[in-house]
């Protein structure tokens, strides 16, 4: 059986062979996704020497946006007529506002939009509205405003495979009780948020609610603040069976803690996004697993789909690229396209 991973490597193939055709309090949930609504009528085509995109990033901190950055840049030097303007929001969604106003008066063709926040991210959107610049989203969704459509990944499926691991160590274990850390990112934010109700969800869908112990703490997706955090904890007990973090950075983190107490292969650690280090990490037997998602298909579709766009294409409401878990087993197959679009 074909894995998912050589799926995901389809998926610019894919966008490609269309190009021709033209017809808060209290527990955290992501609201549920509405039906994707039919695609639009094909535009009219946009026809000029150079298409000019701008793009607005949600934080070019965190190494997977880095890297959606990069397979942006990649994918507008591979077609050869789109000029980006790039800018970033560092998780401020203020300054992603006064981004995106900078960017609709250089007069851009086309907004690629990775949202901040679920709410306060659909001032941008609808900034571009009112200027008539069609909206592309990726990897982050906000919840209003007119798009052409989304190009990334369902936020909560990361959280559910997270859970789906969970509950196959839980049955592995043993155990009656399994006692773990959960690494929360930045409270608010709209990746967090979805991978935190996916994950909860797939507990109480597995019945494990009230046999999994969390200590939960947010650690703002940094490595240094997973370190520390982990830290703090296991110097008050170190009886923890996994570590879980909504993102790899903060599991790396985590695994420096762990090792600090001597307690590496002893605690089960498991991250999201798929970083190269947390890959060979996985493959020397020091982390469990990670939810990989792909940081080339999304930011080279959100510049190709813009472009399509402006060809006269019409586009889904929502092109989805699937996460997948990957162990020891698999991981090997990961690894070219981690290295080939993270930034060292």
């Amino acid at each position: 059986m074909r894995s998912k991973a050589m799926v995901m490597g389809m998926f610019l193939i894919g966008l490609a062979a269309l190009a021709g055709c033209k017809p808060e309090k209290g527990p955290e949930q992501a609201p549920a996704p509405a039906p994707a609504p039919a695609p639009a009528p094909a535009p009219t085509p946009v026809e000029k020497s150079v298409y000019v995109i701008g793009v607005s990033y949600q934080n070019l901190a965190f190494p997977y946006v880095a890297a959606l950055q990069r397979a942006a840049q990649n994918e507008a030097r591979r077609l050869g007529v789109v000029r980006l303007i790039e800018t970033d929001a560092m998780n401020d969604t203020g300054k992603e506002l006064d981004n995106v106003q900078r960017l609709l008066s250089q007069k851009i063709d086309c907004l690629a939009f990775e949202a901040a926040s679920l709410d306060a991210s659909v001032a941008s959107i609808e900034a571009a509205n009112r200027t008539g610049v069609p909206v592309v989203q990726f990897n982050g969704r906000a919840n209003g405003g007119d798009y052409v459509t989304f190009v990334g990944s369902n936020q909560r499926e990361s959280g559910e495979l997270l859970g789906k691991w969970l509950a196959d160590f839980y049955r592995r274990s043993g155990q009656e009780r399994l006692r773990g850390i959960y690494l929360r990112g930045m409270p608010g934010q709209v990746t967090d948020i979805a991978r935190n109700d996916g994950f909860k969800r797939e507990l109480q869908k597995e019945g494990l609610q009230d046999k999994i112990e969390l200590t939960e703490q947010y650690a703002d997706y940094d490595r240094g603040k997973g370190q520390s955090v982990t830290e703090s904890i296991l110097s008050r007990d170190k009886n923890f069976s996994f570590i879980l973090a909504n993102n790899d950075d903060m599991i790396l983190g985590a695994l420096q803690a762990a090792e600090q107490f001597g307690l590496s292969g002893q605690i089960q650690l498991v991250g999201v996004d798929g970083l190269p280090e947390t890959l060979n990490s996985i493959l020397a037997g020091k982390i469990a697993a990670t939810v990989f998602q792909n940081p080339e298909a999304q930011g080279a579709g959100g510049v190709q789909a813009c472009y399509r766009h402006l060809k006269g294409d019409a586009l889904p409401k929502e092109m989805l690229i699937p996460f997948e878990l990957v162990t020891q087993e698999n991981v090997v197959q990961y690894l070219d396209l981690a290295n080939r679009v993270y930034v060292r």
